[in-house]
């Protein structure tokens, strides 16, 4: 398999615009594939997914959430000014379109007192796959539906989320988030502490950005594909305890989980002041939370702390993804 810099140093986009072609040269899987890619319920490999999404049967998975117009985020490209890219799509959509609808519904949720600059050639395989893969669905979205919240729903999957779970983690770090860390880590004065960090996509992102990045995680998840290979392993609680707290540093937490005490106890026992999360908006359950939204939860669990910052993130069909911000009063 290639090196994180062997696959960013070759990556030119989709081959032949094909899902499963661009995975299996990219990561040089090999031709008789017999990895089997599970999310939950779900388990297939490569040969199975392909056969799947050529036929377009597992469009029917996805029931409920294909609209037939793409992302909205497939039109607001990643170098450019999001907020002014929003605003410009919004009044020039159809009155009363969904695309006016999804534009909107972005706008009324995004609180960024960042200026991004324009990007010169950034790369970011992850976020080219997902467009593609809005492009596969047909889906628009996110939209303000009640639909998201349903527990039920928010376990609906298509073949194309578990590859990308295996070889890149559950949300795309966007051009807008990675240069919002970038400026709070200037003004937190450390580096992060990418908690729970899974297979390292994020913090590999991060220090292609020069960033002073740590990786913490208890690495009992599966990933074919590691971005890393200094990832701490060790419990969150018990590694903060060691490290005066990460005091100085940001705690970035990619996909917060509820169920239980775990996020409650990495809160508590940090010592720093920016807090970013990045995760579901609604309370479809996806990762813990079962009567609030992650703002909700913080407002109630953790009143010391402030929100300042949302921006929405590439959203799968089905979902509604976030990156929130949280400052100590």
């Amino acid at each position: 398999m290639p090196s994180p810099d062997e696959i960013f140093e070759n990556w030119h986009g989709l081959i032949a615009n094909d899902f499963s072609k661009t995975t299996s040269q990219t990561f040089d899987l090999p031709g008789e594939d017999n990895y089997i890619y599970r999310a939950e319920s779900f388990a297939m490999t490569m040969a199975q997914i392909k056969e799947l999404i050529d036929s377009g049967a597992w469009l029917l998975i996805d029931k409920g959430f294909i609209r037939r117009h793409h992302s909205i985020h497939l039109d607001i490209l990643p170098t450019t000014d999001t907020s002014k890219a929003l605003t410009s799509f919004s009044s020039n959509a159809k009155k009363s379109s969904p695309r006016e609808t999804v534009s909107k519904y972005l706008e009324s949720r995004r609180i960024c007192p960042f200026k991004i600059p324009k990007s010169k050639g950034h790369v970011n395989p992850y976020l080219d796959l997902w467009a593609h893969s809005c492009q596969l669905t047909s889906f628009l979205g996110p939209l303000p539906d009640s639909s998201y919240g349903s527990p039920a729903n928010a376990k609906r999957t298509h073949p194309i989320l578990p590859v990308f779970y295996h070889h890149f983690g559950c949300v795309v770090p966007t051009y807008d988030a990675l240069h919002i860390l970038s400026q709070l880590t200037e003004e937190a004065g450390g580096g992060v502490i990418d908690m729970a960090s899974g297979n390292g996509y994020w913090t590999y992102m991060l220090r292609r950005m020069k960033l002073d990045v740590v990786a913490v995680d208890n690495m009992d998840s599966e990933y074919r594909t590691l971005w890393i290979h200094d990832t701490v392993k060790s419990d969150g609680v018990e590694y903060l305890k060691k490290n005066a707290g990460g005091k100085g540093k940001i705690l970035l937490m990619v996909y917060m989980v509820t169920a239980g005490t775990f996020t409650k106890r990495v809160v508590q026992a940090y010592r720093g002041d920016i807090i970013v999360v990045v995760g579901t908006q609604n309370t479809n359950r996806y990762t813990g939370f079962s009567d609030c939204t992650a703002e909700e939860w913080f407002e109630k669990e953790m009143p010391g702390w402030q929100m300042t910052c949302r921006i929405a993130m590439p959203s799968f069909a089905g979902k509604d993804e976030g990156m929130f911000v949280w400052k100590r009063k």
